[in-house]
């Protein structure tokens, strides 16, 4: 389905997902991957998890398959071996773009 809010076209996964609501979703994307690079830079195995669980979450809930997959296999990474989570989060990063793309976020 497509939703037209002023003149931009958004396509959600065969869903239609206010634009405002998608919004949000980038929003948070936006705020909480660099506080998650942060915990992984500093290794901060909980507080990694942490941000991972809340993401996957949010991505599950919008569809974002892909990147929920990515979050899930990072948050194991961090419960259970904190020398995983750098591989983890490069598929996770590989993730974030088409994500964005997906909620019209640019």
């Amino acid at each position: 389905m497509k939703t037209h809010f002023w003149g931009k076209t958004f396509v959600m996964n065969q869903l239609s997902i206010p634009p405002a609501i998608a919004r949000l979703c980038g929003d948070e994307l936006c705020e909480r991957v660099p506080q998650l690079r942060l915990a992984i830079g500093h290794a901060h195995r909980e507080r990694a998890r942490e941000h991972a669980h809340a993401l996957r979450g949010l991505a599950a809930n919008f569809g974002l398959t892909g990147l929920a997959s990515a979050l899930a296999g990072l948050e194991a990474a961090a419960r259970e071996n904190g020398d995983a989570m750098l591989p983890a989060f490069a598929l996770v990063e590989r993730e974030i773009a088409p994500a964005l793309e997906t909620l019209g976020y640019c």
